[in-house]
């Protein structure tokens, strides 16, 4: 009877191990199998605050957008694939960013480039040992940058990334999911909003 049960308990352990090993139809496997990982992300390590000043009154409050960025490529390769990071920044009069700040003229003001990183000004960071860098932009760089602007209070600022790959591809805020747009997935947004008070 023990070995019956034994050969029986065998039987078993071999038919499950070879059920095991066939490919899986579900379709979460099908996805993972079709879904493109030769993308890259920047992901936040520090934040940038939420609101800023034009000016510090002595009482120490935050008059920049300071962050720290590394990029990962979304296949996990090492060292990621990329030429360069490039910063924008646009002012808006409103949280939704669609109504864009106006001049003295009240003609809508545009974003401007007021960063270029490349790749090779990148510094491994110490967490993910991935390529890391900081963006510090003050409160007065965005104020000399639209010289024009007639500053809402408050006013918010778009500080937006831009990502180039080796091949060309560039990623940022409009192609990526909604998961990754929203910062919820790899904290990679490539878009910050701050309040500014330009006081």
């Amino acid at each position: 009877m023990k070995n019956i049960f034994k050969t029986f308990l065998i039987g078993l352990v071999l038919i499950g191990t070879t059920a095991s090993c066939e490919d899986s139809t579900l379709a979460i496997d099908e996805l993972y199998d079709t879904v493109d990982m030769t993308g890259a992300f920047v992901r936040t390590l520090d934040f940038p605050a939420d609101l800023i000043y034009l000016t510090d009154d002595g009482s120490g409050r935050t008059t920049s957008i300071d962050m720290v960025l590394e990029v990962q490529e979304g296949n996990g390769s090492l060292p990621p694939s990329f030429t360069e990071l490039r910063v924008f920044v646009a002012v808006y009069d409103d949280q939704d960013l669609l109504i864009p700040t106006s001049d003295d003229q009240g003609n809508p003001l545009g974003e401007n480039l007021v960063q270029t990183i490349p790749a090779s000004e990148f510094v491994l960071s110490e967490g993910n040992n991935l390529p890391s860098t900081d963006v510090s932009i003050t409160a007065q760089f965005v104020a000399d940058l639209f010289p024009t602007a007639v500053f809402t209070i408050p006013t918010f600022i778009a500080t937006r990334l831009e990502l180039e790959m080796n091949d060309g591809r560039v990623f940022t805020n409009t192609n990526v999911g909604p998961s990754v747009a929203t910062g919820d997935y790899f904290a990679a947004p490539f878009l910050y909003k701050t309040i500014f008070l330009n006081f």
